[in-house]
Formats: structure tokens, sequence, C-alpha cells
């Protein structure tokens, strides 16, 4: 079963040398990430509360499959979806 926060999971990120996510903390436990899938922005409703993000789907050393997004407004970052 997918779990999905559409406001996001607050994470902590480690940047690689390319500055996109390298290795992430969530819930206490830390995440290496083993490959970036895909990658797009979002910039929508600039006009009123504007949602501005780059979000990534990978896949990480222990075999998680998740979505994360910056918010590129505050720079915060956020786990969104979970594959199982």
């Amino acid at each position: 079963m997918t779990q999905l926060w559409p406001e996001g999971q607050p994470i902590a990120i480690v940047l690689d040398e390319l500055a996109e996510p390298g290795a992430f903390t969530w819930q206490g436990q830390r995440y290496q990430v083993e490959a970036i899938t895909r990658r797009w922005r979002v910039d929508v409703e600039w006009w009123r509360d504007r949602v501005w993000r780059a979000y990534y789907k990978l896949s990480t050393t222990t075999g998680l499959l998740v979505v994360l997004y910056q918010d590129l407004i505050s720079g915060e970052w956020y786990l969104q979806r979970l594959y199982d």
C-alpha cells in the first residue's frame, strides 16, 4: 500500500555534489539515496498562494521508493510519498 502525505512529512536532507538529494533523515532514521529515477518542478497559483516545488522520485540503498520535494520558497524538504 502506498502512503501519501499531500503536504509532506518534514525531513532533513544531505545534498550531493550536484545539489541533489544524497541522503535524508525521516522519523529519526537516515536513508542513503541509491538512484534518482525522475525529477520535475511544479510552479502553480503564483497569483495566489504560490506552490513552487522541486520533486525527486528516488530509491534508497535499503529498497525504499519515495517521492521527496523541496519547497523552493521556504527551502524546506519533505517526504510526500512512500511506495510499498
